[in-house]
């Protein structure tokens, strides 16, 4: 029976443990926003504008993947994304980019402090066509999370622990 509530509690530990410490990787985003149908779920531009396709995720009230007039930037783009969520950090802005140089394409990722626009270049927030916005969630946000699931495994683990010492009585 110990050997059975050791064996419960050590993987309901790991799954919880697992899913808490998962995090948003702008690599597999990138590959499953990158499909080759270009359906857009929000449209934002005038008639004969010219446009290009971007995807918003992470934590921004609707993620999602944008067609939008070349003239709207970053920050118009999170704006019409609804702005970040309550978790949603501007200081952690990621742009994934596509870079083709000499017939080879690399994938190129820039950092955006939003909370601190005077440090940010203009050049920076403009975007290109196949452009992957990620806002990342704050870092409270993420140990509140994790300890939300600790809390529960560590208290089931020492209420497993008393009902194996009371029963060896």
């Amino acid at each position: 029976m110990r050997k059975f509530c050791s064996v419960v509690c050590a993987g309901f530990l790991m799954l919880c443990l697992t899913d808490a410490n998962a995090q948003i990787n702008p690599a597999t985003l990138l590959s499953a926003t990158s499909v080759a149908a270009t359906n857009t779920n929000f449209y934002y531009a005038r008639p004969n504008d010219l446009t290009i396709i971007v995807d918003v995720v992470g934590f921004v009230q609707r993620p999602g993947r944008y067609e939008i007039a070349t003239s709207i930037d970053l920050i118009n783009l999170i704006s019409l994304a609804g702005g970040p969520m309550p978790d949603g950090d501007l200081s952690k802005v990621i742009i994934v980019r596509m870079v083709g140089k000499g017939g080879k394409t690399t994938r190129q990722e820039m950092k955006i402090d939003l909370a601190n626009l005077s440090m940010v270049k203009q050049e920076d927030l403009q975007l290109t066509p196949g452009d992957l916005v990620l806002v990342d969630r704050t870092s409270w946000s993420t140990f509140r999370d994790a300890f939300g699931v600790v809390l529960p495994v560590v208290t089931m683990t020492i209420a497993i622990a008393q009902i194996l010492i009371v029963s060896n009585r």
